[in-house]
């Protein structure tokens, strides 16, 4: 499974969005997943906290790398997803870890929080993702550098 890991990491590290989130870190174990963020200002939106975007993009991809990390054949993506905030966060790492894993059918449900370098729980959120005709090959990243 350790190359299955690694080919989701580089598919996640290959993705054109993630120019616009220098530093960022993913990690994969069995049905885990934590990613780190260093935060600063120009993630803020103009009242100079960091922008809800940014919760729910490391939340959606802890969530869905960790239960990826199960599965070899087909790409997921979110059905639907919730989240519930309850600190800002101005700058710092940001670490996001998956909670729960649940597989039903051709969905999963999943959960995780957000925490601050100190350990204060900084959002929570869950959502179900659906399996979709995507292979995972190489053409969508799912390979080794």
């Amino acid at each position: 499974m350790e190359e299955h890991y690694k080919k989701l990491i580089n598919m996640y590290g290959s993705a054109p969005i993630q120019k616009k989130f220098p530093g960022i870190d993913l990690k994969i174990k069995k049905l885990q997943a934590e990613i780190t963020l260093p935060i600063d200002e120009s993630y803020h939106h103009a009242g100079g906290s960091l922008h809800g975007a940014i919760y729910f993009r490391l939340l959606d991809d802890v969530c869905y790398f960790a239960a990826m990390s199960d599965e070899t054949e087909y790409f997921y993506v979110t059905k639907t997803f919730s989240i519930q905030f309850f600190r800002s966060m101005q700058k710092g790492l940001m670490i996001a870890k998956s909670e729960e894993i649940r597989f039903e059918g051709k969905d999963f449900f999943a959960s995780g929080s957000i925490y601050d370098e100190e350990g204060k729980k900084l959002a929570s959120g869950s959502g179900v993702f659906t399996k979709v005709s995507v292979k995972l090959d190489p053409t969508i990243g799912y390979k080794i550098d």
